[in-house]
């Protein structure tokens, strides 16, 4: 009897592994993810059925239809309630942002929007005062989503300025992520909470189902939103070390963006998206936002998480890099990608056009930087120029493409940016922002070394071994 069912769990294991891995096989468009998961369904009875079921299955899909089935809680101020965005003439646009504004209406629902003004901050020097001045006269609603929210330093002064919010009626709404809650202690929630604040961690660490399921799913989000009027977006965690002084610089160089005009309401409602997949709270009212002409610049936000069935981040970067006719100048912290964008880089130097990277020389994360490193050489073979930016760590994220272009801010240039992490950014079709990030990028490019072939190759063995190691794992950084 304890043999005959001892066979039977045998045998409803390999059964159960059977049908994870043709579910892998059907579901899964990454041939890699589909031949890693069905090798681990079938090989590993069982064990490999249920961590395709906790981790390989994507739910959050559903989530986000339901989602959108509630409609976008949104009414602009000051003009006939339902009135849309202001839609910016094309006709003004050059061939190339012609061009690539026919790929963006093509990926995503939300057209261009005329009548925006994108600020960009330099270091929280230039940042946090403003934002905590928005947080101070705020009169209706604080809506703010970070994935470093640290507790101390600048970060108390946010938790007290969001308190006293709180104390003056208006509602405020703050989300953390699950791990980048962890980079400082002690907790900002706890302190948010106490003062009243209506704080939540997205996709907390734990054991459940849900838990687990989830894990590998982050908020990189960098989003606030005051009165649906004014907001801010960009790369910037809220942290002490983004913070410098007048004898110190910041110990992490970052941008961030403030945002005025119509695309405001893409702000709040992206913010909204994801309180609810994460509360699963709707609003309990339809909520305005400014839809006033704020500046001449045309916007389109670009919102991308794990519920898509592609990666049209990536989509949009590489037809960018395919339409540029001259310049494309990339600064990113971390620069993982995929062949696809290999491709597109190394076919437009071959077009003529200059390609150029900033990557910072001091990086929080050793590994993903080896990683970078060891897929460096066709690029660099093919005339990419890549720069090592000295200094303190860099984590600023700009796309730059013809000097009228601009693609900003929290996506990274990696795999987990393009397929697993909620992301938001923004197209800015703009010369004038274009000029300001290019000169930013100069200075930047001034303060770096060049990294060469001969460079890559006169590393150490030991280097080159770490380096190779990293880059297997180069999908999932």
């Amino acid at each position: 009897m304890n043999n005959y069912f001892i066979d039977m769990i045998i045998i409803f294991s390999y059964f159960l592994g059977v049908i994870a891995a043709a579910h892998a096989l059907f579901s899964k468009g990454n041939p890699r993810s589909a031949l890693i998961w069905v090798y681990v369904c079938l090989f590993i009875p069982f064990i490999g059925a249920f961590f395709y079921i906790i981790f390989g299955v994507n739910r959050i899909k559903l989530v986000s239809q339901k989602w959108r089935s509630y409609g976008l809680y949104q009414l602009p101020v000051n003009l006939t309630p339902g009135t849309p965005h202001p839609e910016y003439d094309i006709a003004a646009l050059t061939p190339y942002q012609q061009e690539l504004s026919h790929v963006g209406n093509q990926l995503f629902k939300s057209k261009i929007t005329a009548g925006c003004k994108i600020t960009p901050l330099y270091d929280g020097t230039q940042a946090y005062p403003q934002m905590l001045a928005a947080i101070t006269e705020a009169k209706e609603r604080i809506y703010l989503s970070t994935y470093i929210f640290g507790a101390q330093g600048i970060g108390e002064k946010f938790i007290e300025a969001l308190g006293a919010a709180v104390k003056r009626g208006v509602e405020v709404k703050v989300m953390i992520d699950g791990v980048g809650s962890l980079y400082t202690w002690p907790r900002a929630k706890g302190k948010l909470k106490a003062l009243g604040v209506d704080a939540r961690i997205f996709s907390p660490l734990g054991f459940s189902v849900k838990d687990l399921r989830c894990l590998n799913l982050r908020s990189h989000e960098k989003i606030m939103v005051v009165d649906g009027a004014l907001g801010f977006t960009g790369g910037m965690n809220i942290h002490e070390k983004n913070l410098g002084s007048i004898d110190e610089l910041p110990k992490i160089h970052d941008l961030h963006f403030k945002v005025e005009g119509p695309i405001i309401s893409d702000l709040q409602d992206a913010f909204l998206r994801n309180w609810y997949f994460n509360s699963k709270q709707t609003p309990k009212q339809q909520l305005y936002y400014d839809n006033r002409i704020k500046g001449n610049m045309g916007v389109r936000s670009v919102t991308t998480g794990p519920y898509q069935a592609y990666p049209v981040t990536q989509f949009l970067l590489v037809a960018a890099i395919n339409a540029a006719k001259q310049h494309i100048r990339i600064m990113t912290p971390y620069f993982i990608i995929g062949s696809a964008l290999n491709v597109a880089l190394i076919e437009a130097t071959l077009r003529g056009v200059k390609v150029e990277l900033i990557l910072p020389e001091s990086n929080n994360l050793s590994f993903v930087k080896g990683a970078s490193e060891a897929l460096f050489l066709p690029l660099l073979n093919f005339g990419v120029k890549v720069y090592y930016r000295k200094g303190h760590f860099t984590h600023s994220k700009i796309f730059i493409v013809d000097d009228n272009y601009v693609f900003l801010g929290s996506s990274n240039m990696d795999t987990r940016s393009f397929y697993l992490n909620f992301e938001f950014n923004l197209e800015v079709y703009s010369k004038d922002l274009a000029g300001q990030l290019l000169e930013h990028f100069k200075v930047s490019r001034k303060i770096s070394r060049e990294i060469t072939a001969e460079w890559l190759q006169n590393q150490k063995f030991i280097i080159k071994l770490r380096n190779s190691i990293c880059k297997l794992f180069s999908p999932y950084l």
